[in-house]
């Protein structure tokens, strides 16, 4: 079996307004509701003996992160904590947990946020982070989409404890020291 944990919302607000209600609902969406599934799904993969948990985290807060993310970063950056935690916890018994850390998709969340920075031309700012890119786009929800299935496989056997960037070389050394990030 494959559990995959996807859950997110991201609020953006300069850190000295972010209220508590805007930090709890973070905590609760992101954190709460994957350590909620992962706990659900590992009981049933403990009595298999078997079973990978795949969880999907961002670049942001483990590897980059903007003004006005720091309840989104911090998190994202949970998520590779409890990733780490809960593969070495369960590797023993052929449970296998992974982590994306996805840069920009072309989903719903950030087209929701396109339209909010930009309602008249929300084409505008995707167009922008685009750019911004190596590759020139933002991934396909189908492509993230292959490396769950990749990781949920008995081709990924030997992955647990590991974070996969799928970012089109957003975050690579080379492209952050040239300022298009």
């Amino acid at each position: 079996d494959i559990a995959c944990c996807n859950a997110g919302i991201c609020k953006l607000a300069p850190f000295e307004e972010m209220t508590d209600q805007i930090r709890d609902q973070h905590i609760n969406v992101n954190i709460k509701g994957v350590w909620n599934t992962c706990q659900a799904t590992i009981k049933p993969m403990l009595k298999q003996r078997a079973g990978a948990i795949v969880i999907a985290s961002s670049v942001t807060g483990d590897l980059v992160a903007d003004a006005g993310e720091a309840a989104y970063a911090m998190t994202k950056a949970a998520l590779v904590g409890l990733t780490k935690a809960l593969a070495v916890e369960y590797a023993d018994r052929n449970i296998r947990v992974n982590c994306s850390q996805l840069g920009y998709a072309r989903t719903p969340m950030v087209e929701k946020m396109a339209l909010e920075s930009n309602p008249e031309h929300p084409e505008v700012p995707i167009q922008d982070i685009a750019a911004a890119v190596p590759m020139k786009r933002l991934a396909k929800p189908q492509e993230v989409g292959e490396l769950f299935a990749f990781l949920g496989s008995d081709e990924s056997s030997y992955l647990t404890g590991s974070q996969i960037v799928i970012d089109g070389g957003s975050t690579l050394p080379e492209t952050m020291s040239m300022g298009t990030n």
